[in-house]
């Protein structure tokens, strides 16, 4: 059941996020809802890239890499969990893939042509996706392109044992333009406008 958790008592959220993913893996995700914003999203994502070097943040297991480097990209992933890394070093040949925090990305400034973080950006609080942002925007080069989906509302819950923030679209907007981004509409079909989806150029 979900519920409202006041920020004072959520304790290291994180490392309790870590925690579910290696239990939980990706039944602790919608993943055909993703699938769909990923087959949706990749055409306009690819399209405005300027090479093809590319790092999927929360990558899971490694479904959207996989999808990535069909799409003939130089894919890198980057997920908080030992176990699901594991599972995508087993699904996916050829794809370096590392261990770290969305916070504080472990790579130098201007490292990727692009950023694709489909279903990962709502597990961290309002102050760690600003945060997030500007590190996105860090490794990315000039004109670097990148595609996040966000749940859309205005809760903050935990799940599972996850926690979840939802955002409104305007919100996004703010905190992505604070962040040095310029936004594109992103419309994509999405089941009950339950998801926010966005691609913004560095």
């Amino acid at each position: 059941m979900a519920s409202t958790i006041p920020l004072e008592d959520m304790g290291d959220y994180v490392n309790q996020n870590k925690e579910t993913f290696d239990r939980l893996g990706t039944s602790a995700t919608e993943v055909e809802e993703l699938d769909h914003m990923a087959k949706l999203a990749l055409p306009g994502f690819q399209m405005l890239l300027a090479g093809g070097r590319v790092l999927d943040v929360g990558c899971g297991v490694g479904i959207d890499s996989l999808r990535l480097k069909r799409h003939m990209l130089d894919v890198q992933g980057l997920d908080i969990s030992e176990v699901m890394l594991a599972e995508a070093k087993r699904l996916v040949a050829g794809v370096p893939f590392w261990q770290g925090d969305f916070r504080a990305l472990p790579f130098e400034p201007d490292s990727f042509d692009g950023v694709w973080a489909n279903g990962s950006l709502f597990y961290v609080t309002t102050a760690d996706l600003r945060q997030t942002l500007q590190e996105v925007r860090r490794i990315l080069k000039t004109g670097g392109v990148f595609f996040a989906s966000y749940l859309q509302g205005e809760d903050e819950f935990y799940r599972n044992s996850l926690y979840h923030r939802c955002y409104r679209p305007e919100e996004l907007e703010q905190y992505y333009r604070e962040a040095g981004f310029k936004t594109f509409d992103q419309s994509l079909e999405t089941s009950g406008n339950k998801y926010v989806c966005i691609l913004a150029v560095k």
